[in-house]
């Protein structure tokens, strides 16, 4: 009700409840313990959870009525229980009744407690895996949804183009928004991704030396064997460490001395984890305010298409599914330097 948004368990949950009430009802012996006027009720539970409960769980709504159910149902149970725990007392006063009672009592509750225990046990071991999938599967849907018609909108405005025809400034702001929506959803969908992969990791040394080996421009490395040593989750890191490396050199070009230095450290905390800071820095012509805050839009590039990477945006939410940090600081006609947090 707070939040007017449902959780996706709750409807499962619900389908729990109302199976476990009809597996009740559908036993062979449960007329023995549960009379006619009560079989009644626990029908009327089920009912009241199918009619009122489920449509909200489902499409939202109509919450203070769910609630109002879920009491009634909870009063329908606890009475079921009261009459079903007295009639077998009841029952216990002949032998065989009594004996009949019992075994059909600890097979029933016997097989609700293996149930309950069973579902428990998936739960805690599935909880984490099955809360990223519902979220995949939700996110694919959304994405399906959202990006199908966007992209038609952008069909729309392309044929207005090919008329010839300068289009209105609304057409035009429309499909801005709609491009910066698609890139939204994209980035979104990436951020997902990532966090699931089950990526190896790769001695950050290595990672260095082959984007070091692989630059054309001289890159200066200051990192001891303690951080080269240091394992990183091997492509994050490589399409990291690249993209801000090219965001160097095109900082430096032109420049009569440039200079791209790579700088690593491990900083030892107590009682935390110990963190490695690496550092990407270029004496280029810098950014100013305006500019720092454009560059960390997607794609953004000061070349004119020469380097159209992830732009820093990106960037910075890749380190944030890895549960690290990103800082850029930037001067003008001083350079330029990105810092990485990350815990090891």
């Amino acid at each position: 009700m707070s939040t007017g948004k449902n959780d996706p368990r709750l409807l499962q949950d619900l389908r729990l409840l109302r199976f476990n009430l009809k597996l009740i009802a559908s036993l062979d012996y449960a007329a023995a313990f549960i009379k006619p006027p009560n079989m009644a009720i626990l029908h009327h539970a089920i009912e009241a959870i199918d009619l009122t409960v489920v449509p909200v769980a489902m499409h939202g709504g109509n919450y203070e009525q769910a609630l109002g159910s879920i009491t009634t149902v909870d009063g329908y149970l606890v009475r079921l229980a009261s009459v079903t725990v007295d009639y077998s007392q009841g029952l216990s006063a002949t032998a065989q009744i009594a004996t009949d009672a019992a075994h059909n009592m600890l097979v029933l509750f016997g097989a609700i407690a293996a149930l309950i225990l069973s579902i428990i046990a998936i739960w805690q071991h599935n909880k984490i895996s099955w809360e990223k999938d519902q979220h995949i599967r939700s996110f694919s849907l959304l994405f399906a949804h959202m990006t199908r018609t966007r992209v038609a909108a952008l069909r729309l405005f392309l044929g207005y183009l090919n008329g010839h025809s300068v289009p209105p400034s609304e057409m035009t702001n429309a499909a801005v928004r709609t491009i910066a929506e698609l890139d939204s959803i994209n980035e979104g969908l990436m951020m997902i991704g990532h966090a699931r992969a089950k990526v190896p990791p790769a001695p950050l040394g290595q990672i260095i030396n082959n984007i070091v080996t692989n630059s054309k421009t001289t890159l200066n490395v200051n990192a001891d064997d303690e951080v080269r040593a240091v394992n990183v989750p091997a492509s994050q890191f490589h399409l990291l460490l690249d993209e801000l490396v090219l965001n160097a050199i095109n900082a430096v070009a032109g420049r009569t001395d440039p200079i791209i230095a790579i700088t690593g450290t491990v900083r030892r905390r107590f009682m935390r984890r110990s963190q490695l800071i690496l550092t990407i820095s270029d004496n280029g012509g810098g950014m100013s305010r305006d500019l720092l805050a454009k560059a960390k839009q997607p794609f953004f590039s000061t070349k004119a298409g020469g380097h159209v990477g992830l732009g820093l945006t990106n960037c910075v939410e890749l380190m944030k599914t890895m549960a690290g940090r990103l800082d850029i600081s930037s001067t003008p006609g001083k350079g330029t330097s990105v810092r990485i947090y990350y815990s090891i």
